[in-house]
């Protein structure tokens, strides 16, 4: 990976794509670059990712009625 873990934060995964496509290919890629942000940026990716379970969780119910 060309892209090192020099520009780590969300808004900088928002200006280079090609850090996403990297951790798409490569998912340790990707436990390395959440781990390489601050606390405040993993609190917001586990916020999202817990509001999308809620939401996917509440389409599965609905959608079994």
């Amino acid at each position: 990976m060309e892209n090192t873990l020099e520009n780590t934060s969300l808004r900088g995964l928002l200006q280079d794509p090609s850090q996403l496509t990297d951790i798409i290919k490569d998912p340790t890629k990707g436990l390395d670059f959440y781990k390489a942000l601050s606390v405040k940026e993993q609190q917001y990716i586990l916020f999202a990712a817990a509001a999308g379970l809620i939401g996917y969780a509440i389409y599965l119910g609905r959608s079994g009625k």
